[in-house]
């Protein structure tokens, strides 16, 4: 029989995540958030379940009732079977089209916790993904957009060790510093009015690597509430960080054909040497709550609330000595991501999964184009679970991820057009307990 404790609550939490993701939709933009097979099979919804080390990105809190030395870690892929462009007028003009570089990316992670005071004081390291963006296009020196971007590259690491209390057997508390590690990768082609021609020309190729890898700190913590048998809420939140980058940037002279003019152009930007270049860019918060409820004593329905503070997102400037400075205007907004999962225990050994995730895009219209071609997401998610031995355990899952059609007219550096994606998540985890 229900008890009607749990139900009131129940009720109360999901009205709670119903009411705070109702006006907008997701995180989007570039952050990541498949930190585990078990929880990314569940859509991502986690944060009150959080019973793998993977709860150190979902909620610290969690590894605080694990009993026993656990190791946790596991990678994904990231493919996108279909990301195409089609011109829209004035510019680039309906008959244009483009496509993004068929290729793979992957992210890892990996947690550990041990025991201080088994089921009570634990301690946790790790390391996850929280950010990363490529964006390659196809035909990089004649694709349209080029003067815009050919390919960008941006990967960020997490490292943290965190602190997990039980202080009674219906709360835990968990806390930690959390080390951000990054590095970055641009590049274009730089254009100017050929006299002979009266068209724009390429006239150099611009690339630009971050040096070294820039460490920045900031912090996360997490909440867990056991106020009955049957349900779990849980808070958890990762602060923001601004990575300023420093690097050299390469402008390779390309000959047009007519040597004046090409001279002109050398005697007026420095050509073929590395050249100091700085930028930097803003990385947000990420606020999350949630609800998690036994239906029964083998299926458990989970669903979160991600609140990300893209409003810090608001502009890039790529500095380059000896070459004008460019300034990105992005005027994201702060955005909310609706997640929901339905685990079920089908034997002693099995376990399966499914979620889905909704989002809507923080990316102004304005701001859409070759750099990063952002939409409103709709996702589902299918895993399962193995456990082969009393040691071991593997998982797998895969989120499919629909990216909405999104037609552009406004473009802030008049490069119009539609933008289709569609991307396939796998990943596999690994488990050992001692």
């Amino acid at each position: 029989m229900l008890n009607m404790k749990c139900v009131r609550l129940l009720a109360g939490a999901l009205l709670v995540v119903a009411l705070a993701a109702a006006p907008r939709g997701d995180a989007a933009g570039f952050s990541l958030y498949e930190q585990g097979s078990r929880a990314t099979a569940l859509g991502g919804a986690f944060v009150a379940q959080a019973d793998d080390p993977s709860a150190m990105f979902f909620n610290p809190a969690g590894n605080a009732f694990n009993e026993k030395f656990t190791i946790y870690g596991g990678a994904f892929l990231i493919v996108r079977p279909t990301a195409d462009f089609t011109g829209g007028n004035p510019y680039p003009g309906t008959g244009d089209t483009a496509s993004m570089k068929q290729s793979a990316y992957w992210i890892g992670n990996g947690y550990g916790v041990i025991p201080i005071k088994p089921g009570s004081i634990n301690v946790a390291v790790g390391f996850w993904t929280p950010f990363g963006l490529g964006v390659p296009w196809q035909n990089p020196d004649t694709y349209s957009g080029r003067f815009i971007s050919q390919r960008i590259d941006l990967r960020q690491v997490a490292i943290s060790a965190q602190l997990s209390a039980k202080l009674a057997d219906w709360i835990a508390i968990g806390a930690g510093p959390e080390i951000r590690l990054s590095d970055v990768k641009l590049s274009q082609n730089a254009g100017a009015l050929n006299p002979y021609t009266n068209r724009f020309t390429d006239v150099g190729h611009l690339s630009l690597i971050s040096e070294g890898t820039p460490v920045k700190w900031t912090w996360n913590a997490g909440l867990l509430l056991k106020p009955c048998d049957r349900l779990r809420l849980g808070v958890s939140y990762h602060g923001a960080v601004d990575f300023d980058y420093t690097g050299t940037a390469t402008l390779s002279q390309i000959s047009t054909g007519y040597p004046q003019f090409d001279a002109a152009v050398a005697s007026k930007y420095p050509m073929n040497k590395p050249l100091p270049a700085s930028t930097m860019l803003q990385f947000p918060a990420i606020l999350t709550f949630g609800v998690s409820y036994d239906l029964s004593p083998s299926l458990t329905v989970n669903v979160d609330a991600n609140y990300t503070y893209w409003h810090v997102f608001d502009e890039t400037v790529i500095t380059v000595q000896g070459l004008p400075t460019k300034t990105i205007e992005h005027g994201w907004t702060n955005t909310w991501t609706i997640r929901g999962g339905l685990g079920w225990q089908a034997s002693q050994t099995v376990w399966l999964g499914g979620g889905f995730v909704y989002d809507v895009t923080p990316q102004p219209d304005e701001d859409v184009g070759p750099l990063l071609p952002d939409a409103n997401r709709t996702g589902v998610s299918v895993g399962a679970g193995f456990q082969l031995s009393r040691m071991f355990r593997v998982e797998v899952s895969s989120l499919f991820l629909w990216f909405h059609e999104r037609t552009i007219k406004t473009n802030e550096a008049n490069f119009n057009g539609t933008y289709k994606l569609f991307a396939i998540l796998p990943g596999i985890s690994l488990k050992s307990t001692f």
